[in-house]
């Protein structure tokens, strides 16, 4: 049986009111093919069905769903519900949750929780920083512990399951000094010490951190975890491996829904007010650069009506610049993202993404002429694109480069504003190019 019909019988099964069945067709799907179900029989059933079930199984299904998606589910569960649940859930899970519920509602689930220190703490937390995805429930070794004391240790105080993987070792006043992973760990000698066998190498992230570091961190050095640190160089928490997956997945989500002016709140069945709200804006400061374009083109009102042929060119040279510039613009955003290209390369990168649009300038210039020549049958028409394909190349390939590096360094999000400041610097650029190359050679292309 497929998970479409599966769900169709849940749906089923809760509309009959036979919770049973429903409980024993839910708990048979996979975790994944639960949140999914979930998603599928909307709001009002998945309530209905959350009410029939335990405080640790509803636990269970609000650790694997979205932040949004958990909000609104937690709508359908009353204040007292909602707080033995998230007693049960992961402190992270939880404290993510309840920042996603109006503030009254939150406060008064919160009072009620017998957990409320640990999720408070988490709460306290800035969000989209290392300290709102850590969890402070992990296991700290000393390294004078031998092999079978930590095994021990671990077995004592139960930590969650996603955070054993990699162990950390710490100093008395909790500072880390290595970590050992959990296999090198089962495979030493019960009497062998920890500092024998533990990697000095830790990398760590403070507190405070943006979540994009904590992403460039997880990605540069291949981790599944990270240790996180307080100010004084402490370790307060962990980012498990299922968080580190989300906080990497919704960087990159975040980079591509910004590059196009989205958030990345956005889904596709999100409200239809919510949805207006985030895309019009950038709709509308689209239209003014389009509008600026438009100006430069009026200036040249004469050159176009003597030769008529010129706007046949205008979109020919709007979509390779958008495009040569989009190119440089993705690569030099996931670059600086990645940490990449840092204050010491910036101009290194900028010269050899210059460089690379003055060749494929040459290149592309060459080929838009010939076709123009043809097209034409008029070897000036060829000349015109040639040299304004040419010169707007570079500019897209510069202002590509150019732009976000100059907006991170003004503290502006480069992923949320480059795409239109390179769109319209390539739209005014190239057509300015056209139209001013043809009013120069007008007497030998009328």
């Amino acid at each position: 049986m497929n998970t479409e019909e599966e769900t169709a019988r849940l749906k089923e099964a809760i509309e009959g009111s036979r919770w049973d069945r429903a409980k024993q067709l839910f708990a048979g799907l996979r975790p994944a093919d639960q949140v999914d179900a979930l998603r599928s029989i909307g709001n009002e059933d998945a309530g209905r069905l959350l009410a029939h079930m335990s405080a640790s199984e509803i636990a269970s299904v609000f650790d694997r769903v979205r932040d949004d998606d958990a909000s609104k589910l937690a709508g359908s569960l009353d204040p007292v519900a909602l707080s033995h649940m998230l007693d049960e859930a992961d402190p992270r899970a939880a404290a993510h949750l309840l920042r996603e519920l109006p503030l009254e509602r939150s406060s008064d689930v919160l009072s009620r929780m017998e957990e409320r220190e640990t999720v408070e703490a988490l709460l306290r937390q800035r969000a989209h920083t290392a300290g709102a995805h850590m969890t402070p429930e992990f296991v700290s070794l000393a390294p004078t512990m031998t092999v079978d004391e930590a095994i021990a240790t671990v077995r004592q105080r139960r930590p969650p399951r996603d955070t054993v993987d990699m162990l950390y070792v710490v100093d008395e006043r909790q500072r880390p000094l290595g970590q050992v992973s959990l296999r090198a760990l089962l495979l030493a000698e019960p009497a062998v010490k920890i500092k024998d066998i533990m990697s000095r190498n830790v990398t760590c992230v403070r507190f405070d951190d943006d979540e994009r570091e904590c992403a460039r961190l997880l990605s540069h050095y291949h981790l599944s975890m990270l240790p996180v640190v307080d100010g004084e160089g402490r370790l307060v928490g962990v980012i498990p491996p299922t968080e580190s997956l989300e906080v990497a997945d919704g960087q990159a989500t975040a980079d591509m829904y910004h590059m196009i002016g989205l958030s990345s709140a956005e889904r596709v069945f999100a409200p239809f007010s919510d949805s207006v709200r985030r895309r019009l804006p950038w709709l509308s400061i689209n239209l003014g650069t389009a509008v600026l374009a438009g100006l430069v083109v009026s200036l040249f009102e004469s050159t176009i009506a003597a030769a008529v042929a010129l706007a046949a060119f205008l979109p020919v040279i709007a979509g390779q610049g958008a495009n040569a510039g989009s190119q440089t613009l993705t690569i030099i955003v996931r670059s600086l993202a990645l940490g990449e290209v840092t204050l010491q390369n910036v101009r290194r990168a900028i010269l050899k993404e210059s460089l690379l649009a003055v060749a494929n300038g040459a290149v592309i210039g060459l080929l838009a002429g010939i076709v123009a020549c043809v097209w034409m049958g008029d070897v000036w028409f060829g000349v015109v694109l040639a040299v304004s394909m040419f010169l707007t190349m570079i500019v897209a390939g510069v202002s590509g480069a150019l732009s976000p590096v100059v907006l991170k360094a003004l503290g502006i999000d480069p992923a949320l504003a480059s795409t239109v400041v390179v769109t319209t610097i390539t739209d005014v650029a190239g057509f300015f190019f056209l139209l001013g190359v043809a009013t120069l050679m007008l007497g030998y292309i009328t």
